[in-house]
């Protein structure tokens, strides 16, 4: 199953999700409008509680997703992160190098190397501080993705099948 977290300006009947469910995949896409990230990641961790989720998540929702990651990873079985803003200093401790992937689950970043809301360098850093299990793939596009639709369903379906 595949949990869905939008980003800051999103919905959980955004472009990407509605993309991800109509190539047929089911996923559960919780509302976080007006939550802080804080919530957000307790709503993940509540939804994930009965396990085997793969956690996908765009900009800010991307975020969560690692936290929550970071935090549950027993829960999990994949890490879809979307142009994550992973260089908030809103993570444990305030210090966003405390951020890293979960051992032994496979992670894929997604991002434009020309991003102008995200720097791609946040991605990066998690992908050094991470062990061998992060996969960053770099695209030319903007910050919402949106060209690169199929890769992102395809990429999912691949965590979905692992």
């Amino acid at each position: 199953m595949l949990l869905w977290a939008h980003g800051l300006w999103g919905s959980p009947n955004g472009s990407k999700i509605t993309a991800i469910r109509e190539s047929g995949i089911e996923a559960i896409a919780p509302d976080f409008n007006e939550m802080e990230l804080v919530d957000r990641v307790e709503l993940i961790e509540k939804t994930i509680e009965s396990g085997d989720f793969v956690l996908a998540g765009s900009s800010w929702g991307g975020l969560a997703c690692a936290l929550a990651a970071q935090r549950k990873p027993t829960k999990i079985k994949g890490l879809l992160l979307l142009a994550p803003a992973l260089h908030y200093p809103e993570h444990p401790n305030n210090n966003p190098e405390n951020l890293i992937a979960p051992e032994n689950i496979p992670v894929i970043i997604i991002h434009s190397t020309t991003d102008d809301i995200v720097p791609i360098s946040a991605s990066k850093d998690y992908l050094e501080r991470s062990k061998e299990n992060v996969k960053l793939i770099e695209v030319d596009d903007n910050h919402v993705l949106e060209n690169s639709i199929e890769l992102i369903i395809s990429e999912t379906k691949k965590l979905l099948n692992h």
